[in-house]
């Protein structure tokens, strides 16, 4: 998705979890918003998603030579 095209992301909170976030940004010095905006950056830099997106494409692509190969020797 390209940057110009990007909508502003929404999340719907329950009170209770809206708490907890706030309690957790005061913790940090941070104010809710800015607490969120960081923790979200954070898991979508998450070293262990890229590996498990990584994973997932050679999988699929083992997935498809084997089946490729399996489709010739008949």
């Amino acid at each position: 998705m390209e940057l110009g095209q990007a909508h502003a992301l929404t999340v719907t909170l329950t009170a209770a979890e809206h708490d907890q976030v706030k309690r957790a940004a005061a913790a940090v010095g941070q104010g809710p918003d800015d607490f969120v905006r960081t923790a979200v950056l954070a898991a979508a830099a998450d070293p262990f998603i890229a590996a498990l997106e990584r994973a997932a494409e050679t999988i699929a692509a083992r997935d498809q030579h084997e089946r490729i190969q399996h489709d010739f020797a008949r």
